[in-house]
């Protein structure tokens, strides 16, 4: 294995753990863990090695031929040339690896614009430009992204739970019943808020109810507004760590 080969080229040179391991620049405990298997060497490590003391980074990695590139005198400098051969195909893989793992990353992930504001408190008129753009992981999104409407929070009437500038994803659905219990925002009349949704139907009123109990409940009822509608479910939120 790759770290007994460490080993073996360490009592080769006659070196204890902390003098090999200054050679490299890295620390002694690091040889060590390599050597016992617990912690398999980077390729950069392995290159490094093989450049510090001059050893056949072929036999490095496979632990075939010679220890040394210049264990054989006469075959010092092709020996050279096939470890430069070598490590310059070994560094376009490993930046191939690189990446094609970026690609995947970048592939993995969509912008969303934060469409506008929504009240945790009384409704507020809502703003149309965008305010700002968050990245979302598709894995952590299901369903069509197309869905998801992206609102910033204004107001405290949803805390702890949710904070004044939270950013949050609604879900669209105009299920009144279905979402029934859940945090959703509702349009009032142009304005919007974010309220857990309680129907009233025996009265035929839209409660909506804050988490923070200084505030009290919104009651609506329909006939008196102009426009009652519901956008959706909140689905996921983002909050920036001070």
């Amino acid at each position: 294995m790759t770290g007994e080969r460490i080993r073996s080229l360490r009592k080769e040179l006659q070196m204890r753990q902390q003098e090999f391991a200054a050679g490299l620049g890295i620390n002694a405990s690091a040889i060590s863990q390599m050597e016992s298997n617990r912690t398999k060497p980077s390729l950069d490590t392995l290159i490094l090695i093989a450049q510090r003391y001059e050893v056949d980074l072929h036999w490095l990695l496979t632990g075939k031929g010679s220890m040394f590139v210049n264990a054989n005198p006469k075959a010092s400098e092709p020996a050279r040339k096939q470890l430069d051969e070598l490590q310059n195909i070994l560094n376009d893989r490993l930046s191939e690896i690189i990446q094609t793992k970026a690609d995947i990353q970048r592939h993995d992930v969509f912008d969303i614009k934060v469409s506008g504001e929504i009240a945790a408190g009384l409704p507020v008129e809502s703003i149309d430009h965008e305010l700002d753009v968050v990245t979302v992981k598709r894995s952590l999104v299901k369903g069509n992204p197309e869905e998801l409407v992206c609102l910033r929070v204004n107001g405290h009437s949803m805390e702890p739970e949710i904070r004044h500038n939270d950013v949050i994803l609604i879900r669209q659905s105009q299920d009144w019943t279905k979402l029934s219990g859940m945090i959703c925002a509702v349009r009032i009349d142009g304005s919007i808020t974010l309220k857990k949704l309680t129907l009233d139907s025996a009265n035929k009123l839209i409660v909506l109810v804050s988490l923070n109990e200084e505030y009290k409940p919104i009651v609506v009822r329909p006939q008196d507004h102009q426009d009652i509608s519901l956008i959706g479910y909140l689905y996921f939120l983002f909050r920036k760590l001070s």
